[in-house]
């Protein structure tokens, strides 16, 4: 095994790595920081635009010098053609070696600080911005509210509500961009709604309003880095829409036609243009986009749950799809190197109930779930996908549990659910 390699692997198992060290050794390691420098200039990526590559959730740490975990440095270099060619093998060998040190960790069921009951409706769905220490909880009563956390993440703070602007305003779905001040909201009026925060989250104003959809808009997502927004409807399409300059006229590029059934949830990849769209009729669709990113393809459909599809989320930094089903069990499905399949590399069975919303920790190999048992759970998994451990189950609501989500610093979940209320747990 080449030298540079070996020595690569010895910093990825030391788990924590000040950054100034290891931009240091990627100036005295010409390859790979060659492997760095063309997948930022394919990409159109500036060196001041490492933080969005690496993780937006880590962007803080990255930017101050204070320190990456191992894996976020395994997505710098896996994300690399030049990498994947050469050192394959090794990489695969490095990773299941640093797999197996990974023990189930002995965790305590998170507690519950805070309860809001807020909205007069079902909550449907939650959302955290990957910078600024904001959440949004949409609801059925056709609003959406702006919370604020404190550093520690003892406190929120209610510090907005967006109102609805029809009678059929009712919420389905809300997703901050990973950068900008910007909120997304889906309905049942058929329309995206692009909010635009001001400072602090204390206000928020309506920039753009897209139709085009024929039914409810059930999931909206953001691309980290390209100027991407994605939709799913119950019209059984996705719409893909290029952002403007200042995000007021957002242009459909793409209309994603191939499921026999509602599409209720998207999800872009973090770094990739690769789309996945989970329908009620009970497979997932992977998209590929072009190099222009005007034409997606479908490349993948993933069959193998036996009811409704309901949520899909990626992980940040390893090649990871998780999916919740109305079958009672959560998948995690492993990325083909190329992009372009992934297979089911384990069922997660616990839930007594559908699984209505998957969501990742942002750096610890954690997944949470919410299901209609009225519970959440919190699943341990080792980083190839394979294994996968319940280590808490969250009680407390009286009715489903629609969505969950974790805060920009992994501190805490956030639990929305038909009960009318949100819970914080830490």
């Amino acid at each position: 095994m080449p030298s540079s390699i070996i020595d690569f692997y010895m910093k990825l198992s030391s788990h924590r790595l000040q950054l100034a060290e290891f931009l240091k050794w990627l100036h005295r390691n010409p390859k790979m920081f060659h492997c760095v420098e063309n997948f930022l200039q394919r990409n159109q990526l500036p060196l001041t635009q490492i933080p969005s590559f690496i993780g937006i959730k880590s962007r803080r740490s990255y930017i101050t010098f204070s320190g990456m975990s191992w894996f976020l440095m395994i997505r710098l270099v896996r994300n690399t053609t030049q990498y994947h060619q050469n050192h394959q093998r090794h990489f695969d060998m490095m990773l299941s070696m640093m797999f197996q040190r990974h023990k189930v960790p002995k965790l305590s069921n998170p507690t519950c600080i805070a309860i809001l009951q807020e909205h007069r409706c079902d909550v449907m769905s939650v959302a955290s911005h990957s910078i600024l220490p904001l959440l949004a909880t949409g609801s059925w009563d056709k609003t959406v509210k702006l919370w604020r956390l404190s550093p520690d993440g003892s406190e929120v703070t209610y510090v907005a509500n967006l109102p609805g602007q029809s009678d059929y305003d009712h919420i389905r779905s809300v997703a901050f961009h990973s950068i900008l001040p910007l909120l997304a909201t889906g309905s049942c009026d058929y329309t995206v709604k692009l909010w635009k925060i001001g400072p602090g989250g204390s206000n928020a104003t309506c920039i753009a309003i897209l139709k085009g959809h024929r039914c409810d808009v059930r999931s909206v997502a953001f691309h980290s880095i390209l100027p991407l927004l994605a939709t799913g409807s119950d019209d059984y399409t996705a719409k893909v829409w290029n952002l403007s300059s200042d995000n007021s006229a957002p242009i459909c590029i793409s209309f994603l036609r191939g499921h026999t059934n509602s599409v209720v949830s998207v999800a872009f990849h973090h770094t990739l243009p690769l789309l996945a769209s989970g329908s009620h009729d009970k497979t997932v669709k992977l998209w590929r986009f072009s190099p222009d990113e005007s034409t997606p393809t479908c490349v993948a459909t993933l069959e193998g749950h036996r009811n409704y599809i309901n949520s899909v989320a990626f992980h940040p930094t390893a090649p990871l799809l998780a999916t919740g089903s109305a079958d009672h069990t959560a998948k995690l499905w492993r990325l083909s190197p190329d992009n372009l399949s992934a297979t089911c590399v384990a069922t997660l069975e616990g839930h007594i109930n559908w699984v209505r919303s998957v969501a990742f920790h942002p750096t610890a190999p954690l997944l949470a779930t919410g299901s209609s048992d009225h519970t959440a759970k919190l699943w341990y998994f080792s980083l190839d996908g394979k294994t996968a451990t319940c280590v808490a189950t969250l009680e407390g609501h009286s009715d489903r549990v629609n969505s969950v989500a974790f805060d920009n610093e992994g501190k805490i979940l956030v639990t929305g659910s038909s009960d009318k209320t949100v819970r914080f747990w830490r």
